[in-house]
């Protein structure tokens, strides 16, 4: 036995290796035919297999949150490099995921990787072991967060605090009789953790009982690759449509929300960066993405004065401005600050580009126009820029042609597109930005990190200087 490491399944040795390093590391890993790992602190010391075996743990955990032993093993695979910025957002992605459970085994990670953590890091986790963190909570400098909300403001814009989870708040809006707002809330809840029984269950009885076969073949086509609660009852209702005549929606009764509450004016608005996201992904007009664009066009965050927000957004006044308030900060989609902030004012075209690295995960990214003129790249040359943005364009011109037949007969409203490995990981992807009367393309090599502030800035820039009145 001479200690050398096997190669992976399908993969040959190369018959040149001097022994020093595994004969695989000259060939393309497929990290989705890797098995996972027994030990939770494996020692690989070929860098190209260590790096597909955390892709693939990162992958694992997008997949299904609750994976835990995936996220021990990224904690300590990064702890065993070095990488100390990496090796904190996943433990905030842990603390995320157990929120007040599983104290002992955040409190055990934590003593282990102190050494690599700084002072404030290590700080703000001790102050969260008892309660744990939510998704929306403001963190430290953070790059590789997977389950973070990228909120850098309080995302408690009214005086009523946010709901602890958005379960309950479309519990609430069934109660009312408000079943649209209730499927946008657990449709929301399920994005960010599909393994959740009672929120599966309420989502389906409601498309059922109201007929939303577009909506239920929207949700589940972009859920149905993770971890689902209840699958099988997902398969069930999707044979039961077909086999059912259409009908129109029952009418549901739609009762004031929030005219009770306050915004506080305290807080200057701003979108998160899944607000900022929803404003952007589509052309199509809706009250929220009215009034999320209106906050998006002014050069400084508005102050919480309804009535002038009402104004500001063209919208019929203050009750409902406040209804919009209350949905966006209940989706975690709006964000307030104790001091105005301003639109940065720098040269376009550098501030595009240093915003572009941290929204890949390899910090290979690229901005450009329909016609495919590069705005703006980061770490890609002028060859790849140019071959990415002849892709892209043609990409998306095919999706503007296919887009309304694939809302109707799939129900899905295509948001990007990308060329994915064997897991379904995008590798190169492109997301069109509607600004205004302009679209944009945002292009990504490696994986996208749009859960980042520097993805809210983007778009802020954008609409400022391209929505116009008529985005």
């Amino acid at each position: 036995m001479s200690g050398r490491r096997d190669p992976p399944a399908g993969m040959a040795p190369d018959d040149t290796d001097t022994g020093t390093r595994p004969g695989w590391h000259r060939y393309p890993l497929e990290p989705a035919f890797l098995p996972q790992p027994r030990a939770l602190d494996p020692d690989l010391s070929d860098p190209v297999l260590r790096e597909a075996v955390l892709d693939q743990a990162e992958r694992r955990i997008l997949r299904n949150r609750r994976d835990l032993r995936s996220h021990v093993q990224r904690v300590l695979m990064h702890h065993r490099q070095g990488q100390a910025t990496a090796c904190f957002d996943a433990l905030v992605d842990l603390f995320i995921v157990l929120g007040a459970g599983g104290r002992a085994l955040r409190a055990n990670l934590l003593a282990r990787v102190a050494d690599l953590l700084t002072p404030e890091q290590q700080d703000y986790l001790r102050r969260h072991l008892d309660g744990g963190l939510r998704a929306d909570e403001p963190l430290p400098v953070s790059a590789e967060s997977l389950l973070t909300r990228g909120v850098s403001g309080s995302t408690a814009v009214l005086d009523a605090a946010p709901p602890e989870d958005l379960y309950a708040a479309a519990m609430d809006c069934i109660e009312r009789g408000d079943d649209a707002t209730a499927r946008l809330y657990l449709e929301q809840s399920l994005e960010l953790d599909p393994g959740q029984p009672l929120a599966s269950m309420e989502l389906l009885a409601l498309y059922r009982r109201n007929g939303w076969e577009a909506e239920f073949r929207r949700a589940w086509t972009r859920l149905s690759s993770r971890a689902l609660a209840f699958a099988e009852l997902w398969e069930k209702l999707d044979r039961h449509f077909p086999a059912t005549p259409r009908r129109t929606p029952l009418a549901t009764r739609q009762e004031p929300i929030v005219t009770s509450h306050r915004v506080s004016k305290e807080h200057h608005l701003l979108p998160t960066a899944a607000g900022a996201f929803y404003a952007v992904s589509s052309p199509q007009p809706e009250p929220l993405r009215q009034l999320l664009l209106a906050l998006l066009r002014a050069a400084e965050t508005p102050p919480g004065d309804v009535a002038a927000l009402a104004t500001l957004a063209g919208l019929s006044g203050p009750d409902e401005v406040l209804e919009l308030l209350h949905q966006a900060q209940t989706l975690g989609w709006i964000q307030g600050f104790r001091t105005p902030r301003r639109v940065p004012a720098a040269r376009i075209g550098k501030t595009l580009e240093r915003l572009l690295g941290p929204l890949s995960a390899i910090g290979k990214g690229l901005l450009v126009d329909w016609n495919g003129f590069a705005f703006a790249r980061h770490g890609i040359d002028d060859e790849t820029a140019a071959i990415l943005s002849a892709l892209a364009t043609d990409i998306a011109a095919v999706e503007q042609r296919h887009a309304e037949r694939l809302r109707r007969c799939l129900g899905v409203a295509s948001q990007g597109w990308a060329a994915v490995d064997a897991w379904g990981a995008s590798r190169i992807g492109a997301w069109p930005l509607f600004v205004g009367a302009h679209r944009f393309l945002l292009v990504l090599q490696g994986e996208p990190r749009l859960n980042q502030p520097e993805f809210v800035t983007l778009v802020w820039i954008l609409v400022h200087r391209y929505g116009g009145a008529e985005a």
